[in-house]
Formats: C-alpha cells, sequence, structure tokens
C-alpha cells in the first residue's frame, strides 16, 4: 500500500514518481483532478503528500479548491512542496492547514535532466524532525539537501540563490565585454574565472561563509576593483563597463552570522 502520494502538473511530478519507486519507496502519483474522496482506499491511506505544481493556482487547487488534498486525506502527517512559489504565499499556508500536519517548502535547484537522474539540490524549510523523518526520501530524488530554517525559508532561499546566480551572471558577461574589447581570449578568460571560483583559497578570492574570516578578503577585492575605475582612462576601451559602477558603490562589507 503506497505511502507517498505526488500530485500536480509540474514537470517534475512524473520524474518524482519514477525516482521514488526505484528507490524502493512505496509512491504512486495522483491524477489530477482526482478529489480525494474519489480516490481508492488504499491512496486515501497516503500519509506524506508531495506537492509538484506548475504555480500558486494550482497550489490552491490541489490544497482547497478542487482536489482538497490538505483535509480529505485522514493519515495524511507531512505536506511537502516541491516547487518554487512565492514566499509570502507558502508561509501563510501554515495558518491554513491543520496544525498536526507538518509542512516542509521543499523548492529544489537544477535542470529536468537532474531530476530524472537524481541529480538536484532541495533547499529545505520545515521543522528539524519532520524533515529527518523524510531524509530517505529526499536522499532519493535529489543529490543534496540542505534545511535552511523553519517552513517557508527554503523558498526563500531558493529565491534569493536564483538573485545570486543572475547577479554572478550579469557581472560575468560585463567582465567578458570588457575583456575583449582589450582583445583577451573569451574562453581562457572564462576558464580562469572557472577556477577562481571553485578555489577559494587562491589570493584575493573566496570567502570563509562561516566565521566571517572573509570579510577583509572582500575588502581587499572591492579596493582593487575601486582601483582599477580610478586609474582607468575615460572613455578609453580600457574603461571598465560604466553599468559595473551602479552595483559596486553600494557595496559594504558586512558581518557574517
Amino acid at each position: 500500500m503506497p505511502e507517498i502520494g505526488i500530485a500536480g502538473t509540474g514537470a517534475a511530478a512524473r520524474l518524482f514518481a519514477l525516482r521514488l519507486a526505484s528507490a524502493g519507496l512505496q509512491a504512486v502519483q495522483i491524477a489530477p483532478q482526482s478529489r480525494a474522496s474519489e480516490l481508492s482506499a488504499g491512496m486515501r491511506a497516503l500519509r506524506t503528500l508531495v506537492l509538484a505544481p506548475r504555480d500558486i493556482l494550482e497550489t490552491e487547487a490541489l490544497l482547497f479548491e478542487g482536489q482538497c488534498l490538505a483535509s480529505t486525506l485522514p493519515l495524511l502527517d507531512t505536506i511537502i512542496i516541491a516547487a518554487t512559489l512565492h514566499p509570502r504565499f507558502v508561509r501563510a499556508l501554515r495558518g491554513r492547514i491543520d496544525a498536526g500536519i507538518g509542512l516542509v517548502d521543499a523548492p529544489w535547484t537544477g535542470t529536468l535532466r537532474a531530476a530524472e537522474e537524481g541529480q538536484i539540490s532541495f533547499f529545505l524549510g520545515g521543522e528539524s524532525a519532520v524533515i529527518a523523518r523524510h531524509e530517505h526520501l529526499f536522499s532519493a530524488l535529489a543529490r543534496g539537501a540542505v534545511r535552511m530554517g523553519e517552513f517557508g525559508t527554503g523558498m526563500s532561499a531558493k529565491i534569493l540563490s536564483d538573485h545570486f546566480a543572475v547577479a554572478s551572471g550579469a557581472l560575468t558577461r560585463l567582465a567578458l565585454d570588457w575583456a575583449e574589447a582589450q582583445g583577451l581570449d573569451e574562453a581562457h578568460m572564462l576558464d580562469i574565472a572557472g577556477k577562481l571560483l571553485m578555489a577559494p583559497e587562491m589570493p584575493g578570492f573566496g570567502c570563509d561563509l562561516g566565521d566571517g574570516a572573509g570579510d577583509d578578503r572582500i575588502s581587499d577585492l572591492m579596493r582593487g576593483i575601486e582601483a582599477s575605475f580610478d586609474t582607468a582612462l575615460a572613455g578609453a576601451h580600457l574603461t571598465p563597463p560604466r553599468r559595473t559602477r551602479q552595483i559596486t558603490p553600494g557595496a559594504r562589507p558586512r558581518p557574517l552570522h
């Protein structure tokens, strides 16, 4: 008898069901639009519900307005939201779902191919005991999962991580434009950048996020960037991209907790 149900029409729903089944876990995919009252007796005995919705509207339909899975599965003890949704909406769910049901927000990062191969990573928000109880599930679906804090923090961490990725990509493109203007080989610069990002022990790059020891290195790096702005010839092709000036002046070293 299955204990884990997968609901939602998100692209990962089918992949999650296949991964769990291949790991020997008793999981079943709930057909779209199927109300809990229409499920078989065996499916109504589900204890864990993994949601993989497309968006907030489908989440509402799954939990409250259409399939009503949050209130009509009598043995349900955990709901895991494996999608990226607005953090405010997710946090508000705690007040709308029975307090006896544990909630975990579990947005993930990676491609669908990675999901198929179990190579994604989860950001988890929820009570430690609830997450620990489902460690086998996360292990079957992903190569890594990290608890960020209380319910809702996983979603916030995922969105902030996306911001970091976008910012890094934007600045990398600006740096490559500058390199191209100076006749530097793009492939060579990308190789150097990759090595620097993967080797935090190299001077001037990387920081220890645990104790704030990297703040001095960040300050040194910022001073180096500012110095390059000060010494570059304005208007010459060697001048760093001016758009970067809008970003760096507001950056200040901050203690890491």
